[in-house]
């Protein structure tokens, strides 16, 4: 049987982006600790996002039509409450920049684009 690495290679595409847009902040952006709590508050919401979407996914296939798209409606809910109260625990304590953490989520979007490339890159890695 074939395992199954999309979350994997989703994963190792949103930490790849963060740390790409991390030193991108860096030289943009002065204050980097401020800067660099947002960003990576954002990183560990995206990698909560793609497992809990992937368990969500899963768990969905196992119902009928109509639950399953109960569920899926659920789970996306969950996501969505995630995200928000990871803004507001930012805007409220101030401990990282809200925006930075928004643009910290932003690497789950791309990250599933890039997954078939991220791939064939790590099969390239496996076989040479």
């Amino acid at each position: 049987m074939k395992k199954e690495n999309t979350l994997l290679e989703l994963l190792i595409g949103i930490i790849f982006s963060g740390v790409v847009t991390q030193i991108i902040v860096a030289i943009i952006l002065k204050n980097y600790l401020y800067n660099a709590i947002g960003l990576w508050s954002g990183v560990a919401v995206a990698c909560f996002m793609a497992i809990h979407m992937k368990r969500s996914i899963e768990d969905a296939l196992d119902l009928g039509e109509e639950d399953g798209v109960k569920h899926i409606r659920k789970g996306y809910g969950v996501r969505m409450t995630v995200v928000a109260v990871a803004v507001i625990v930012i805007l409220i304590s101030k401990i990282g920049n809200p925006i930075t953490l928004v643009i910290g989520i932003l690497p789950l979007k791309f990250s599933a684009y890039a997954q078939p490339i991220i791939h064939n890159v790590l099969l390239w890695f496996k076989n040479h």
